[in-house]
């Protein structure tokens, strides 16, 4: 079996002649000089790695030791094998000290290890061998993700969600990390925090949104009011909203941030109307006045807003977003990131997190890719004025 693969393997590659003892490479763009491999040990590596991504685990054994017998100095492929020896319920740890012996710092051999000693149910030990793996690789995902895994396991569920939550920090448009945060948060009982991640994950890859929607019951009722709302239908909207627990206020703010005119002016002004001092509704009109093209009802929902000194509820994420907007529109970006001061952060559900990507993309094409207080500076230049007062 082992050699019909190898033959095809090597059919696809280069014929090395007399080779030289090293070989200069191109790793992210610097130019590093290294072992020469030779093109067997590449092509059983290669046979090896399919083998094992396929689950047949006995082939990937025999691949990768026939590769460990050219090239005997690769931490990589000892590490491989003890991975598959783990598996298969054999003895991994002489193929690790290998690995170790050729490479002290090699990061996948400590996740390697971790998972192995998670497999044999040893999770404190896999629980060292995953935090040494994010001290040799800080960049490294797969580290990080492993690392709160066994903390969970451990019970330790406030360090888990804490190195998640760091580490999306550092890379946002990780989808497994915020897949890995939302189940993290719906076995530890946080279901707000549980759908606030999903969500975040859904915005990045809307693939998952069915699978997430039969997991927790309240993330569809939030996709269905964005639904009714697109076709038009606010009193469906509405019942949603009520079962997704969105406020009416809220309710006026989506719609705008939907383009949905007719149904944010609506929503919009029956909150203002019982509830003055809702900015979040005050925007929703500002907001839909001006995709409407309607200066005078601009002028109109700018002008209610309250002065200064003036009982009002906050607004909301989404609605301090749309007024950023509305700002980089109307008078400059300038205004818009004195208004927003700082990109909102948090539980930002999928509407949220693309208006804020689109503001921010808007913010950084102004300046050019600066960044103050955690929002891209803007010094383009005016595009109107706004009538009437802006603030919240």
């Amino acid at each position: 079996m082992i050699g019909r693969c190898l033959a095809a393997a090597l059919a696809l590659g280069t014929a090395a002649g007399c080779a030289a003892p090293t070989v200069t490479r191109s790793v992210n763009g610097e130019l590093i000089e290294g072992r020469f491999v030779s093109t067997r040990a590449y092509a059983l590596y290669a046979i090896g790695a399919v083998a094992e991504a396929e689950g047949n685990l006995r082939l990937a054994l025999e691949a990768f030791s026939e590769a460990a017998g050219d090239d005997g100095e690769s931490a990589e492929i000892w590490t491989r094998i003890g991975a598959v020896r783990c598996k298969l319920g054999g003895d991994a740890e002489g193929a690790f000290e290998k690995a170790l012996g050729r490479d002290g710092d090699y990061e996948p051999l400590f996740r390697a290890q971790a998972r192995c000693a998670l497999h044999r149910g040893q999770e404190e030990k896999a629980l060292g061998f995953a935090e040494r793996a994010v001290a040799l690789d800080p960049e490294q995902e797969a580290a990080w993700l492993l690392l709160a895994e066994l903390l969970e396991k451990r019970g330790r569920v406030v360090e888990a969600q804490r190195v998640l939550r760091g580490w999306l920090r550092e890379r946002p448009g990780s989808v497994e990390g915020w897949m890995q945060l939302a189940g993290l948060s719906r076995r530890a009982g946080d279901e707000a925090g549980a759908l606030a991640a999903a969500r975040r994950a859904v915005a990045l890859s809307p693939r998952y949104a069915g699978g997430f929607a039969q997991e927790m019951p309240g993330f569809t009722p939030l996709r269905q009011v964005d639904e009714a709302l697109g076709r038009g239908d606010l009193e469906a909207a509405r019942r949603f909203a009520r079962k997704a627990r969105v406020s009416a206020a809220e309710l006026s703010v989506r719609a705008a941030a939907l383009g949905r005119v007719a149904e944010a002016r609506t929503q919009a002004a029956l909150v203002v109307g019982a509830d003055p001092a809702s900015s979040s509704a005050r925007i929703a009109l500002a907001v839909a006045a001006d995709l409407a093209g309607d200066a005078a009802g601009l002028r109109e929902a700018l002008g209610g807003m309250p002065e200064a000194g003036e009982a009002v509820t906050p607004p909301s994420a989404l609605a301090r977003l749309l007024f950023a907007e509305l700002l980089a529109r109307r008078v400059d970006e300038d205004a818009a990131r004195a208004w927003l001061k700082e990109m909102p952060e948090g539980r930002e559900d999928a509407l949220t997190a693309g208006v804020a990507e689109r503001v921010r993309r808007r913010l950084s094409r102004a300046e050019g890719g600066g960044s103050a207080g955690g929002v891209p500076k803007a010094a383009g230049a005016g595009a109107g004025s706004v009538e009437g007062r802006g603030g919240g």
